[in-house]
């Protein structure tokens, strides 16, 4: 079942011909808001959380969304749906023909007549091409709710909003949390060894997955800087685990405007600063 988490709105409109859709959507949640196109203001965020059980399939999941949600059921000028899945890899485009895609995807993650494989270019570095694949289930059911759409990865807003900010960085690691799965980028002297999504159920199979990685790319951690971002409490044991490890911690935060200033009031800055990224 879908489960409405938070709601914030200003004042109507925040839909119509004016206004841009912007859904972040993995197996767990489903983040939406919609962005005043002339102004770049976000005037309204949802977010909902996604009980499935074996029984249910994502169409009895859209149609409760449609019942709870005020977004959901409204036109816009522009939708866009950023899929935070972990089948994605970082292909060198001189390697990316129109079948080397879906190749390189069987190979890693298996066939599958039930995906439908999608890429995308990163806007700060002209090398490499983000090749992903999503559930054709939900681009049909996408299709039907908004006839006209948009698809892209979080894996390359990440990517382009760290290569763009931290060029300069010798050993940078970004960390992004959701509910249930974080996203560990690495980098050094400004280019990615690393980015991957890892499943967690406590703090410790989290920090093995941060430290494993951290050895497996030589990471200083009395050194690197540690970036870090998303759905995790400052005062967990993970976050305390975290500062032991990595010395030098930045959290990401974002400037509150419009509707995303009530939005602090009530969670962390940097709790939905990754989502509030994806209008910029």
């Amino acid at each position: 079942m879908a489960r409405k988490k938070a709601g914030f709105y200003q004042s109507d409109p925040i839909s119509g011909s004016a206004f841009q859709l912007i859904i972040e959507l993995d197996e767990q949640e489903m983040r939406c808001m919609s962005k005043a196109l002339d102004s770049g203001t976000i005037v309204a965020f949802e977010y909902f959380s996604l009980d499935k059980d074996q029984t249910e399939d994502w169409n009895d999941i859209f149609y409760e969304i449609k019942t709870i949600s005020k977004l959901f059921n409204r036109t816009y000028k522009q939708v866009t749906c950023f899929f935070c899945t972990p089948e994605s890899i970082l292909v060198p485009e001189k390697f990316l023909t129109a079948t080397s895609a879906e190749d390189y995807l069987n190979l890693v993650y298996g066939e599958s007549s039930r995906m439908e494989v999608k890429y995308e270019k990163l806007i700060a570095t002209r090398a490499f091409i983000n090749t992903y694949r999503i559930k054709k289930s939900l681009a049909e059911l996408l299709t039907r709710q908004f006839i006209i759409f948009q698809t892209s990865h979080v894996y390359t807003s990440l990517l382009n909003d760290v290569m763009e900010r931290r060029k300069g960085e010798n050993q940078f690691v970004k960390l992004q949390f959701y509910n249930g799965h974080f996203i560990i980028a690495i980098f050094k002297e400004g280019n990615i060894q690393l980015i991957q999504t890892f499943n967690y159920k406590i703090a410790e199979d989290a920090l093995y997955y941060i430290l494993r990685t951290a050895q497996q790319f030589n990471i200083d951690t009395s050194f690197a800087i540690l970036e870090l971002g998303g759905m995790i409490e400052l005062h967990t044991e993970l976050y305390q685990q975290l500062k032991k490890v990595y010395l030098n911690i930045e959290i990401d935060t974002i400037h509150a405007s419009g509707v995303m200033q009530e939005v602090h009031k009530e969670y962390p800055a940097h709790y939905f600063a990754p989502f509030f990224k994806l209008a910029l």
